[in-house]
């Protein structure tokens, strides 16, 4: 059954404020929690994971969108720092190329597909970056850092914001590592790095929002800056005396990857004031525990949030309302709650905005490169490369930022990869839209991409001679069986690449070219694909 827009609007507004978790749990169905078809339930999933699969197309259409959610939700992550020392311990002289192996083997065979989606998107918010000489060799601790992430997935994001500001790797990253409190005699100052950070990047942004994440203007028609540099000296002052943990005196320690402790002499213990809001203590961890509050409960961190959570998830240029309506979940989860990121997830993923096709140019956004890499693998149920000895699965992406622009917690500064604000020259700055991805694929990686991707798709299937061994094989059979089938071959590449969203143009061409290409089905297969991950129709996530 077809449901107008309207009628979803509506259902929502008669939703709890908190969203949609306390009508599930009575039993009421959402209109659109059963995916109309097959190829709906492939376009949830390239939402929602690295990938649809041809499993979970099924199950999503078997247990609709919700039960698919509570079963991921419910799904434990799978690490990446222990299987490192695993191999470690083994005799593997371990590098941040065995972290790539991990991440790629992890997204695309992991069951946790969701949680880490999450972790992907939550880590181009709150960035570190293994290309900055201070974690250049912290193997094991970025490591950590990405499992930091997909543990508070689905946790709270007061609780994520703890742990990324006690974390050692980001301490080293955004230089808070062993801060000092300010000396008047030598004019010595703490270092502002992670306080500005913090504020810009983690949580509040530049400018006064309102929840649809429209600016809040002051008398003259201006947007109201949400910090100064006043702000940014009170803030630095609490991020003062934090180490190693296990360090016996504050210069003292090895590096490692647990949470900091505090040496209160180095801590400034003076009265400092944020917002307005007087911390009296002087005490480090308390400081800290209320600095964290006064940003988490500001009434900016929702809509900066959860706007960036969409767009990483679903569209770069959410409507208002779809930003509102998450915010709301954002503040109370509907049991009073707030910042519980399961349920801003599950309201990203379930809103009308998401779930219903929108043919509007404003619609959607560039896929990611990686996530054109990942879903090229999952769509073909690609075999994974004998693992060695050591149980490490080599697979052959060590450097993706070389092809793909892109290198998970490689970002090339704390700004991420691209910028949320980013709007390219031309047609879409003057539509006033964003395109946030559109910041770095230029020509460059556009051919190095498609480059790439032609290398896993020519050289990498089930049944070729003399198989690589550091790379997953595309299992083609099933593409390669309707040879003599244009049509069925099309319909299949569609649900698998494209969602059921390719153009007539493309369809077109490809039948074509399936009818007359004189080879055998693997060839014809192996064409279609690469066509496909050419077009803007597998370039674009709608």
């Amino acid at each position: 059954m077809r449901v107008s827009f309207a009628f979803l609007l509506a259902w929502l507004m008669l939703a709890e404020p908190g969203g949609a978790s306390p009508i599930f749990a009575s039993g009421f169905e959402p209109p659109f929690n059963i995916p109309a078809n097959a190829a709906e339930a492939a376009r949830f999933l390239t939402q929602a994971s690295f990938g649809p699969t041809p499993q979970d197309i099924a199950r999503v259409q078997a247990i609709g969108y919700v039960g698919w959610l509570h079963q991921q939700f419910n799904t434990p992550p799978t690490r990446a720092r222990p299987h490192l020392e695993q191999i470690a311990a083994a005799g593997v002289a371990v590098s941040h190329h065995h972290r790539m192996d991990r991440w790629f083997h992890t997204v695309v065979y992991a069951p946790d597909q969701l949680r880490q989606r999450m972790a992907y998107a939550l880590s181009q918010i709150l960035v570190i970056s293994d290309r900055d000489s201070s974690l250049a060799s912290d193997y094991f601790g970025v490591a950590e850092y990405w499992d930091l992430l997909a543990t508070h997935a689905f946790g709270n994001y007061r609780d994520l914001m703890r742990a990324v500001s006690l974390s050692p790797q980001m301490a080293r990253y955004l230089t808070f590592l062993r801060n000092r409190k300010g000396d008047p005699a030598t004019g010595r100052l703490p270092d502002e790095n992670y306080a500005r950070e913090l504020m810009q990047l983690f949580t509040i942004g530049l400018v006064e929002r309102n929840d649809d994440f429209s600016p809040v203007l002051d008398a003259q028609g201006r947007p109201i800056p949400t910090y100064d540099q006043a702000t940014i000296m009170e803030l630095a002052r609490v991020f003062t005396g934090f180490t190693y943990a296990g360090s016996t005196s504050f210069f003292s320690g090895s590096p490692n990857y647990l949470p900091m402790m505090c040496f209160q002499s180095q801590h400034d213990d003076q009265p400092k004031e944020i917002f307005g809001i007087r911390l009296l203590s002087g005490q480090c961890m308390q400081d800290l525990e209320e600095a964290l509050d006064i940003l988490f409960l500001h009434p900016n961190t929702p809509p900066f949030v959860a706007r960036q959570l969409i767009q990483r998830f679903v569209t770069s240029n959410p409507s208002p309302q779809y930003i509102e309506r998450v915010v709301r979940v954002f503040k109370n989860n509907g049991q009073g709650v707030r910042g519980d990121l399961r349920a801003v997830l599950e309201a990203i993923l379930l809103d009308p905005e998401a779930r219903i096709r929108d043919p509007s140019p404003r619609y959607g956004k560039p896929r990611e490169p990686l996530l054109k890499l990942t879903a090229l693998w999952r769509a073909f149920a690609a075999q994974p490369p004998p693992a060695d000895p050591s149980g490490f699965v080599p697979m052959g992406v060590r450097s993706p930022q070389n092809d793909y622009a892109q290198r998970p917690l490689g970002a090339p500064t704390v700004f991420n990869f691209y910028e949320p604000d980013y709007r390219p020259a031309g047609s879409i700055a003057d539509a006033g839209l964003y395109a946030p991805e559109f910041q770095i694929i230029d020509e460059n990686y556009v051919i190095r991409t498609a480059n790439h991707l032609y290398q896993r798709i020519w050289s990498g299937y089930i049944g070729m001679p003399n198989p690589p061994p550091d790379r997953p094989l595309l299992d083609l059979a099933p593409v390669a069986a309707l040879a003599n089938d244009p049509e069925g071959m099309v319909n299949l590449l569609d649900l698998r690449l494209t969602y059921g969203t390719m153009s007539p143009g493309l369809r077109d061409i490809l039948r074509r070219m399936i009818a007359e290409l004189p080879a055998d089905g693997l060839t014809k297969a192996r064409a279609a694909i690469q066509v496909i991950t050419l077009s803007p129709d597998f370039a674009v996530q709608r």
